[in-house]
Parts: structure tokens; sequence; C-alpha cells
């Protein structure tokens, strides 16, 4: 959906990660069109498709959006799962759906990986956006998660991994943590309010490979969402 204005990316990146809630809230169009300004890649879980919002995708001349859907709503014909959009059109992109579901609704959890070329460079981003599997055993959790990180396993340039990995306990997020040093990331350190403030902004992480964190920012006055926006500028590392 919509259209890339770029030929590639950089020389720094602006990033946007954000769990929209099923954009629910109101007031979250206005939020989302102010937070996007002057950002070259959107990270999006809960996303939405076929709902009234869909202009803000299809006619975009700022951004490509992809979106790897993991379920629709029957009753609204509304689908849901994770959205990308970049400034970049993608040279490739791929998706991957969780091989459990979670227990009540049946639905899957999604990922979905985009490669972008970085100006003045050799080398592609890869950029992953995930939303993990929630109810589930550890076991589950881990599987689905190992899934995610297999695209790295043929990527060796820069890579920005990001989303909401429900980790909602130290279990999920030392798994989460041993794997990301498996593969040469480093999480980038956001400011957090305590757990029991706001639960859900230990969720979202973001971790980097290849990149410079120049800063990053937690929009804790945005309250159209159950989860708080986060920016993060980087730069590629030559």
């Amino acid at each position: 959906m919509g259209n890339a204005p770029q030929d590639a990316l950089g020389p720094s990146i602006e990033v946007l990660l954000w769990n929209v809630f099923k954009c629910k809230k109101s007031g979250w169009h206005e939020d989302f069109v102010s937070l996007i300004k002057h950002k070259d890649v959107v990270l999006l879980q809960e996303a939405v498709l076929n709902s009234r919002f869909d202009f803000q995708f299809t006619r975009s001349r700022e951004h490509q959006w992809i979106m790897a859907r993991s379920f629709k709503n029957m009753r609204d014909n509304v689908e849901n799962g994770i959205k990308t959009g970049c400034r970049v059109a993608a040279i490739e992109h791929t998706f991957a759906a969780s091989a459990h579901s979670e227990p009540i609704t049946k639905t899957k959890k999604m990922s979905l990986a985009c490669l972008y070329p970085i100006a003045n460079s050799h080398q592609q981003l890869l950029v992953v956006n995930a939303h993990l599997i929630n109810f589930v055993s550890i076991d589950k959790f881990m599987s689905h998660l190992k899934g995610v990180f297999e695209v790295l396993n043929a990527h060796r340039g820069p890579v920005i991994m990001a989303g909401d990995f429900n980790t909602w306990n130290r279990q999920r997020l030392k798994y989460l943590q041993s794997l990301a040093t498996a593969f040469a990331l480093n999480e980038v350190e956001i400011t957090r309010r305590p757990r029991m403030h706001h639960l859900f902004q230990h969720l979202d992480h973001i971790y980097c490979r290849g990149l410079r964190t120049n800063h990053v920012h937690v929009h804790t006055n945005i309250h159209t969402s159950d989860h708080f926006p986060v920016s993060l500028s980087v730069t590629p590392i030559v």
C-alpha cells in the first residue's frame, strides 16, 4: 500500500515502534499522523486493514506499507496483524506465522521481515517487525521466538528487530535476550516506568546490529493505545 518517495535509507534513520491496540481508541488517528512525520521506518503491531483508516495507507505518498495479517474479524471484515511502513520500497519481504495459536481466539501471531537499501553502502538493512504469541506455554513461546530469529541466519548486514515480544515474565525475557546475544544484536536501552505502573511498556523491545543509536524517546504523553509509542534514531556503522 502507498508509495515510497526515496531510493535508499540514511544517513540517519528515524524509526517509530507502536502497538496501536487495533486503532480502537478515540484520537488514535490524529496521534498517528503526528508521530509518523519525518519517520523513515514505522513498525506497527495490532494494525488493521479494511477499516475506516485504510486511506492513510493506500493513498500514502510518504511510505510504502506492507502488512502481514494475523486474522480477520468475520463480523466486520476488519483484518488485524503487523504492518511495516518505509520511505523506501522494500527490495523483498517475507512473513511467518507462529506454529501455535492463541488458546481462546485460535489466532496466530506474525513476524514480517523487510529488506531495504542503504544510501552509499553495498549493505542492506533488514527490518524485522514481530508480535509474539501470548497466552501459551513457555515452550510454545520459545518455538515462535526461535522462528522469528531464523530470518537473521542468512543476513550479514545491519538489523533492526523490534516489536511487542510479550515478555511478561522473567523466563520469556531471558530467552529473548539469549537469542539476541547469539545473533550479535544489542538491545536499545529504553527508559521505562516501574512495571506495576505500566506493564505493557515492558513488552516492547528494539534490538539493533551494525547501527549506532543516536537517541530514543518514549512518548508517555500519548494515550490512544495501551502501549506507548517509541521513537528511535540510528545511523549505520560504516
